[in-house]
């Protein structure tokens, strides 16, 4: 795109801008090519060295929203080609799929010709296994790709699994493919907290895995995230601005993508090249006005009550503002003050504990998840992108002082709620 001054462009210009700006912030697909990737270095860098190493796979987990999928789909971009060639193939499972039915999809995408009486024709393999897939089928089959190939098999939503016979029977056909040293990797995608969790068997095949915790990403990353894409734009982020988006998007992609989309387009919408905080203020309302957000049910969910002094709404913000450790549980002392600062007025412990607890119930439509035992449990949102949510509706209903939204346009938020004694 032409460099063009905002006082040069025309309103087809702008028009154009706006379109393109769709394309380059995507909150609502991964990320599959590696020039628009930001970030995961280290992430990135495990993958290429499991691929190298013959007999070697990998296991990508962790939270919903980080970023999983993404990695894994760009992941063939990085591989170093020369005179190989990169054959990437990935299967999203669903909750209806079996051992089987998952390599009977891969198999469809594995072609070879042969001549059968009425001269060469394409053929997938899955044409070969109309009664369906074994272990001892897969490792066969796997072992046919030329010697220049670099097979890269992605299994994607791996949790939604949920029969133990056939995570067993992977497992297994991750070790066979292993000991028989084939020239292929095998990557495992899914949401869960541990790799025991994901995958049934792990244990027998810890040795030639490499697993992959997926975290949320860091500022430096986020920022890396945003100034790419505006800078492509013919763009300019301010300082304020993009931290705003940084510390709200709480380390998920996904919100850094969708209010930095928003920001851009209400800059567009003025006719100016230079985003503001003014911009991240307007893409806020967008999104909590969004009757396309299926968080927006959830929350209200959460914090309906029919008693007048009930304090959900408080008490939820509260969470989503606590500190927590680096799988995003908290406890209810680190709740304290920030609700203290919410309600303008000290409260103990046991003045909100038993909501806590209610809030991850079915009740409250277990919007917290709990761990733990009783006088040590710890909490967190079960679905991660409730987090930010909250804390712009937290803004939006002014429950946030001064202070607090002012830190967050702040490179360092520092400790906005110091601990009550």
């Amino acid at each position: 795109m032409i460099a063009l001054m905002a006082t040069q462009r025309t309103d087809e210009d702008w028009a154009a801008l706006r379109f393109e700006a769709g394309q380059h912030f995507t909150p609502s697909t991964p990320i599959n090519m590696a020039e628009a990737f930001a970030g995961r270095t280290p992430q990135i860098r495990k993958l290429i060295e499991t691929v190298s190493e013959r007999g070697r796979h990998a296991i990508i987990y962790g939270e919903p929203g980080v970023g999983k999928t993404s990695v894994a789909q760009i992941l063939q971009y990085f591989v170093p080609r020369k005179t190989s060639e990169v054959v990437y193939i990935r299967k999203a499972a669903f909750s209806s799929d079996n051992y089987s039915s998952i390599w009977m999809d891969i198999f469809k995408s594995i072609k070879f010709k042969v001549d059968i009486g009425d001269g060469i024709k394409l053929y997938s393999v899955s044409d070969m296994y109309s009664a369906g897939v074994t272990p001892s089928d897969v490792v066969r089959e796997l072992s046919n790709f030329k010697e220049n190939d670099i097979p890269i098999i992605v299994i994607d939503e791996y949790n939604l699994i949920k029969d133990k016979d056939s995570s067993h029977n992977m497992a297994e056909t991750i070790k066979a493919v292993s000991d028989a040293g084939l020239n292929v990797t095998i990557v495992i995608v899914g949401i869960s907290d541990t790799v025991e969790d994901l995958i049934e068997g792990h244990a027998s095949i810890s040795r030639c895995c490499e697993e992959i915790l997926m975290p949320r990403m860091d500022s430096v990353e986020m920022q890396a995230l945003l100034e790419s894409r505006t800078s492509k734009l013919g763009m300019k982020i301010i300082g304020d601005a993009k931290w705003k988006i940084i510390n709200l998007s709480k380390g998920l992609p996904a919100f850094c993508h969708g209010l930095g989309r928003g920001a851009v387009l209400s800059a567009i919408d003025s006719k100016r090249l230079s985003v503001g905080e003014v911009d991240v203020d307007s893409s806020i309302s967008a999104l909590l006005s969004s009757s396309q957000n299926t968080l927006k049910k959830d929350y209200e969910t959460a914090i309906r009550s029919n008693q007048a002094k009930a304090r959900f709404r408080q008490i939820l913000t509260a969470c989503a503002l606590a500190k927590t450790d680096e799988s995003g549980y908290f406890t209810a002392k680190q709740v304290q003050a920030p609700l203290t600062s919410i309600l303008k007025k000290s409260i103990g412990i046991d003045g909100f504990n038993p909501n806590l607890k209610e809030l991850a119930s079915d009740k409250r439509g277990d919007v917290l998840q709990q761990i733990g035992s009783e006088r040590i449990y710890r909490y967190r949102f079960s679905n991660p992108a409730m987090q930010p949510f909250v804390i712009m509706k937290g803004i939006q209903d002014g429950l946030l002082d001064e202070k607090a939204k002012s830190a967050l346009s702040s490179p360092e938020q520092g400790d906005l709620f110091p601990t009550v004694n």
